[in-house]
């Protein structure tokens, strides 16, 4: 699976963000997210996660982050199973590597 799933460092992502061309999905569970998150991040939990429920806007990439980067890969390949289309990329380290 890890082979399938494209990453992007901490820097790339947040010229992306900032850039806005990327949205950020954060795949941890809602305790997690409300200790800390990253500004404008999406909360979707693994747990629940579908990835034909999220709304992606026309154009942009798509970044999944976690805690460390095992869940977030596993929502990226998910999600690109089902919309090879979109450029989607897990955050190598997760929200420890984000700082």
């Amino acid at each position: 699976m890890n082979d399938l799933v494209k990453t992007v460092d901490v820097e790339t992502a947040r010229v992306w963000l900032t850039n806005e061309e990327a949205v950020l999905i954060d795949v941890r569970e809602p305790d997690e997210f409300a200790l800390k998150s990253v500004t404008g991040s999406i909360l979707c939990p693994l747990s629940t996660f579908e990835a034909k429920g999220l709304s992606c806007p026309p154009g942009k990439k798509v970044i999944f982050i976690c805690r460390s980067g095992a869940r977030s890969a596993r929502a990226c390949f998910f999600f690109s199973q089902e919309f090879p289309e979109i450029d989607a990329y897990n955050l190598e380290g997760g929200i420890l590597a984000w700082g």
